[in-house]
């Protein structure tokens, strides 16, 4: 946003930064405040979905279950970004963000846990939660999550392993190390081997 305003302060580009300023501030006990991402809610949505489906709950919440039902579906990235391949990114058709759709950077845990989350909704009646998630997305949400998979077995973050710890040099951040390189843990790894597996197991029930 602020490279369009120095560029031009009355472009089309800038003004279509402004009205996403607010997902960013909140308004805090003392003040304004600004966050650098614009939230987590298909994370949180996503684990807590989970958690009910895991209850004897989902009957009585069956109103809130719906709403969350269809924000996680609707919340999937249907289509790559154009060029995205010149431009040095990962695929991100099939997936899901830490926020919203149009956050546009998808995230591999996020994309198991919301598909899991649906997957569970899918066991239950439309009439109670809402219709489940189509096939087609399914497979492109599995599909996008085996694309994380480096050559050493592990499962990356956002995109693939592409270069040494060496790039750490350009790391601006003083409060976080090793974050220009993706590290894959064992704990990411379970979480994207455990969202791989499930639609697996769903598949052979469905079909």
């Amino acid at each position: 946003m602020i490279c369009c305003w120095v560029e031009n302060p009355n472009s089309d580009a800038f003004k279509q930064h402004l009205p996403r300023i607010y997902d960013f501030l909140w308004l805090a006990e003392d003040g304004m405040k600004a966050q650098v991402y614009d939230g987590c809610p298909i994370w949180e949505a996503a684990l807590i979905v989970q958690a009910y489906c895991s209850t004897d709950l989902v009957h009585e919440f069956s109103p809130t279950l719906r709403k969350a039902h269809q924000f996680i579906k609707s919340s999937q990235i249907h289509e790559n970004h154009p060029d995205y391949e010149a431009y040095y990114r990962h695929r991100s058709k099939g997936s899901w963000t830490l926020s919203t759709a149009d956050n546009g950077w998808s995230v591999s845990d996020c994309t198991a846990e919301a598909l899991k989350a649906l997957l569970l909704l899918s066991k239950f009646s439309s009439g109670l939660v809402g219709d489940p998630i189509k096939g087609e997305s399914v497979y492109n949400a599995v599909d996008c999550i085996l694309s994380y998979v480096n050559d050493d077995g592990t499962f990356s973050t956002y995109e693939h392993k592409r270069a040494t710890s060496l790039l750490e040099v350009l790391n601006p951040s003083d409060s976080f190390i090793n974050i220009v390189v993706d590290y894959p843990a064992p704990s990411s790894q379970y979480v994207q081997i455990a969202g791989s597996r499930v639609p697996q197991r769903r598949d052979r029930k469905l079909h």
